[in-house]
C-alpha cells in the first residue's frame, strides 16, 4: 500500500505549465513585414507565399533577397517564369540594383526553364538543379533562397506518381539546406485536380 498522502497520478505533481518556446525568426527588411509577421519568417523553414498573377509574389520574393544581401545575408532566386533579366529590369523600377549584388557575390539569380518535352520524356529530375543550388550556396554562403513559380514547372508532369516524388526530394533537400526559403505559388483554383497543389498546402 502506497504512502498517506501520496498521489497515485504522477500528472498531478506537476502543476507548471510547460514553458513557451518562441519560433526562431530572421527579418524580411521590408519595411512593416517584420512588425506583421511578428519578428519575420521561421528560420531554416520555407514560407508559401500565394496569390493570383500579378499580386506581388515575385517582387516581395525578390526584395527578401535584396534586403537580406544588403544586411550580409547572400541568397539564391531560382525562378520558374520570369528570367534573370526580366527581374534585373523590374527590380531597376524599384530602384534596386540586383546587378551589383549578383557581381559581389550576394545574389543569384537562376532561371528554372526547362523544354516540355525534356520533362514530359522523362528525362528530368530536380536533382541535378537542386546539386547546382547546393554548390552556389556553401561557394556564396546563402542564408536565404526564393523558389518563384514552381506550380508552373510542376503543371508539365502528366504522372502524380512523379510529381510526388519530385516534391519529396524537395522538401528533404530545403530540410536539409539550412537555408531559409520562400516559395511562391498561385492560390487553390475551383474544383482544381492538380495533386502537387494539396502537397503544398501541407508542407
Amino acid at each position: 500500500m502506497p504512502a498517506t498522502g501520496q498521489s497515485q497520478n504522477p500528472a498531478a505533481s506537476t502543476d507548471t505549465p510547460f514553458a513557451k518556446v518562441p519560433l526562431q525568426k530572421i527579418h524580411t527588411f521590408i519595411e512593416g513585414l517584420d512588425d506583421i509577421l511578428q519578428g519575420g519568417l521561421p528560420a531554416n523553414r520555407t514560407s508559401l507565399v500565394m496569390g493570383s498573377p500579378g499580386s506581388g509574389k515575385t517582387i516581395m520574393g525578390i526584395e527578401f533577397l535584396y534586403r537580406g544581401a544588403l544586411n550580409d545575408e547572400p541568397g539564391i532566386f531560382l525562378g520558374f517564369e520570369e528570367s534573370p533579366r526580366a527581374l534585373r529590369e523590374n527590380a531597376q523600377t524599384m530602384g534596386w540594383n540586383l546587378a551589383e549584388l549578383e557581381q559581389d557575390g550576394r545574389l543569384f539569380l537562376l532561371e528554372g526553364h526547362f523544354e516540355p518535352e525534356t520533362i514530359i520524356s522523362g528525362d528530368f529530375s530536380l536533382k541535378p538543379l537542386l546539386a547546382i543550388i547546393s554548390g552556389k550556396a556553401e561557394q556564396m554562403g546563402a542564408r536565404r533562397i526564393v523558389l518563384d513559380a514552381l506550380d508552373v514547372l510542376l503543371r508539365l508532369y502528366s504522372d502524380p506518381v512523379r510529381i510526388r516524388a519530385e516534391l519529396h526530394t524537395l522538401n528533404d533537400w530545403l530540410v536539409a539546406c539550412g537555408m531559409t526559403a520562400v516559395m511562391t505559388l498561385k492560390p487553390r483554383q475551383k474544383n482544381n485536380s492538380q495533386p502537387f497543389l494539396d502537397f503544398f498546402y501541407s508542407m
